[in-house]
C-alpha cells in the first residue's frame, strides 16, 4: 500500500505535529511503504493531481496542501483520503468529500478526551469558585463570606449541553458519577446517552439549566445561535463553559453576562472573528481580563504537549493507524466523513 503526505513548506515537516520523525511516521514507514513530499512553492495543482494519483491512501492533517477537485472524478489509483486531524475544510472541498471513488476519514473521538476532560476542568474551576479564591489569596484577604461566593456541587445540579457528538458524550461521560441532572439538546441526534434527558429546543435547553456545556459543531446552521435571550434565561450565577467555537455564542452578549458579574464563564474559545490579532483571547485592554468570574484558556485546554510523552502514540495517531489496517485489509472503516456530516463540521 503506497501512502503520500504531502507539505507545502518542508520546515512543516519538523513544526507540524504527526509529520516527519514523529512516532505516528516512524510507525507507518515500518508497515507500509511511504512518502514525505514538500512541493514547490509554485506547484500547480494538476501536477499534484498527478503525483497523487499514483498512490493508493493520501495523508492530510492541519497546514496540508489543497486536494485538487480533479480527483473527485479521475482518483487515479487514490482510493482514500485519510485526514490525521479533525476539520478539513481548508484543504478538502465537498466535490472530493462527494466523489463515489473516495473515502475519506477524519480523528473521529480523539479529540474527544482532552477536550472533555479541559470542558469538566473549566466547569469545575468556576462552580467551586476558583478565581475568587485565588483574587483574595493573592490580595492577602480573608476568605471571601459566604455573600460574595458561589460555590456549588454537581450533584443534583441542572446541566445542559448544547451538542451530543464525540466530546459531547465523552464530557457526560465524565460528569455522570457527580450525578447531576443532565439536559441536551442535539437536533441530530435521536439516542441520547443513559441518563440525558433530551429536550426539543434551545430555549427549553437554557430555561431548564444552571449550568451551560457548549458543544455543538461551528456551522452556518449554528452560529450565533446562543443569543442574547438565551443567556438571559440562565439564572444568576449560572456557569457557561465553551470549548467548541466562539462564533456560536453571541459573544458581546455573554462578555456584558459576564461584565455584570451575574453569569461565571469558563471559556476556551472566542469568537475570532470579533478580535482576529489574538485569536480566542479577549483584546489585551479589555475589562473582562479583570474579572474573577472568568477564566480564558486560548484554544488550549485540550492540549496534552505536558503529560504526552513523544515517543508514545496518542489517541489521534491511534485512529489513523487503526483506520489504515482496516483499509489495507479491505476492511470498513471508522469515522467516515459524507457531505452532510462535512457541512455541520466546524
Amino acid at each position: 500500500m503506497k501512502i503520500l503526505k504531502a507539505y507545502k513548506d518542508k520546515s512543516h515537516i519538523e513544526q507540524l505535529p504527526y509529520s516527519g520523525d514523529c512516532p505516528l511516521m516512524r510507525e507507518l514507514k515500518q508497515l507500509y511503504d511511504v512518502t514525505e513530499l514538500v512541493l514547490e512553492p509554485d506547484y500547480k495543482e494538476e501536477d499534484y493531481a498527478n503525483i497523487i494519483r499514483e498512490y493508493d491512501v493520501l495523508l492530510t492533517m492541519w497546514s496540508s496542501p489543497h486536494v485538487p477537485n480533479e480527483l473527485a472524478d479521475n482518483p487515479g489509483n487514490l482510493k482514500y483520503i485519510c485526514n490525521i486531524t479533525g476539520s478539513m475544510g481548508g484543504w478538502i472541498d465537498a466535490p472530493i468529500v462527494e466523489s463515489p471513488h473516495i473515502v475519506l476519514t477524519n480523528w473521529g473521538d480523539a479529540a474527544g478526551y482532552g477536550i472533555a476532560e479541559g470542558a469538566v476542568s473549566l466547569l469545575m474551576t468556576m462552580l467551586k469558585d476558583i478565581p475568587l479564591f485565588i483574587e483574595h489569596a493573592r490580595e492577602d484577604k480573608d476568605r471571601p463570606d459566604r455573600e460574595t461566593r458561589r460555590v456549588g456541587t454537581l450533584y443534583q445540579t441542572r446541566v445542559g449541553i448544547y451538542g451530543m457528538g464525540y466530546i459531547g458524550r465523552k464530557f457526560v461521560e465524565y460528569i455522570r458519577p457527580f450525578m447531576p441532572e443532565i439536559y441536551a439538546y442535539d437536533p441530530y441526534v435521536e439516542n441520547m446517552p443513559e441518563g440525558v434527558i433530551k429536550v426539543d429546543s434551545l430555549k427549553e435547553l437554557f430555561s431548564k439549566s444552571q449550568i451551560m456545556a457548549i458543544h455543538a459543531g461551528a456551522s452556518a446552521e449554528t452560529e450565533k445561535t446562543v443569543t442574547k435571550e438565551l443567556l438571559a434565561m440562565l439564572p444568576d450565577g449560572a456557569v457557561f463553559i465553551n470549548t467548541a467555537r466562539g462564533r456560536i455564542v453571541d459573544e458581546p452578549a455573554l462578555l456584558e453576562e459576564i461584565i455584570s458579574g451575574r453569569i461565571r464563564a469558563g471559556l476556551d474559545v472566542m469568537d475570532q472573528s470579533l478580535n482576529p490579532e489574538n485569536a480566542d483571547m479577549p483584546a489585551i485592554d479589555d475589562p473582562v481580563r479583570q474579572v474573577n468570574n472568568a477564566v480564558f484558556t486560548g484554544h488550549h485546554i485540550g492540549g496534552n504537549e505536558w503529560s504526552q510523552s513523544p515517543e508514545k502514540i496518542d489517541f489521534t495517531a491511534f485512529n489513523c493507524l487503526k483506520n489504515l489496517a482496516h483499509f489495507a485489509k479491505g476492511e470498513p472503516l471508522e469515522f467516515v466523513i459524507d457531505i452532510t456530516r462535512y457541512n455541520r463540521m466546524t
